[in-house]
């Protein structure tokens, strides 16, 4: 209940900032993308590989679905939106970094209230291992923030391009695989947690399609973009497929065709907000001309 409670408040705080218009929808999701792939970077190396803490989050009788349901609240909501409501308010001072104390503040005072009423649990870990991250997080996001919704200048566009590839593939293994909607499973076998072993495959997967797109799309001219992004697409439907003749990729409410559709999609989605963002480069380099 707390997750549901601390998401909806930080929901209401982020559309009350976003109606006043203040930040561009480049630099929304811009500031997004970067919160969700910080936020899973480091969810995926403690929590689900090397299992330092859980989220018991009491959405769920089955442990392993509870902490993965927390990865979910915390990577791909309340932490990104978080984010866009400290670049909201980082990017109208001149001094970013002083809005850092108080953002780590209450995020060390929140994970404090959610270790007191058992919605968090450390096995190795310790409350100052997080108050660190939050002190350096919020500091390089006030390092980032200028850059984030001025667009003057812009995050790296390599950045923001795997940041968005990241997310996007991610977002569609959170929610059509275990345990969302349990559609799917990918068990390879490389680790004992089942949970950890479908989460780090997807990852893996799906990171290998982020870095080719940041290597080579952002070099490759405008018109040849959409065969490059059609290899790529390719390259994830023969990860598809060899998952599935390896039997790793076990199938619940889903089929091969689907599976190849769960790589293809997204590819599709990227190409899309690489044609966007190219296109308010164009748009900006004309009026500075």
């Amino acid at each position: 209940m707390l997750y549901l409670v601390t998401l909806g408040v930080t929901s209401i705080w982020m559309m009350t900032l976003l109606c006043k218009r203040q930040l561009s929808w480049h630099s929304i999701v811009a500031a997004y993308v970067i919160g969700v792939s910080c936020a899973d970077l480091f969810e995926g190396l403690f929590n689900l590989i090397l299992g330092l803490y859980k989220f018991p989050t009491h959405l769920s009788t089955n442990p392993f679905y509870e902490n993965e349901f927390g990865v979910i609240f915390a990577d791909f909501l309340i932490l990104p939106f978080t984010f866009i409501i400290f670049v909201h308010y980082a990017a109208k001072t001149k001094h970013p970094w002083k809005v850092s104390i108080p953002f780590a503040a209450g995020y060390i005072i929140m994970e404090w209230i959610y270790l007191k009423f058992g919605y968090m649990k450390y096995i190795h870990w310790n409350i100052f291992f997080s108050a660190f991250f939050y002190v350096a997080g919020f500091r390089f996001g006030a390092y980032l923030a200028p850059r984030i919704s001025s667009y003057n200048p812009p995050v790296p566009y390599r950045v923001r391009l795997l940041c968005f590839s990241h997310m996007i593939l991610m977002w569609v293994s959170a929610v059509f695989a275990l345990p969302l909607l349990g559609m799917y499973q990918l068990k390879p076998g490389l680790f004992k947690d089942f949970m950890t072993d479908c989460r780090f495959t997807e990852m893996a997967t799906g990171d290998i399609l982020s870095v080719l797109i940041t290597i080579f799309i952002p070099i490759t001219p405008q018109k040849l973009k959409p065969l490059v992004f059609a290899f790529i697409a390719l390259i994830g439907a023969s990860i598809a497929i060899f998952t599935y003749c390896k039997g790793w990729l076990i199938f619940y409410n889903w089929n091969l065709f689907l599976a190849i559709l769960r790589f293809v999609v997204p590819v599709g989605l990227i190409m899309l907000y690489d044609r966007w963002e190219s296109s308010f480069k164009s748009d900006k380099t004309k009026i500075v001309k």
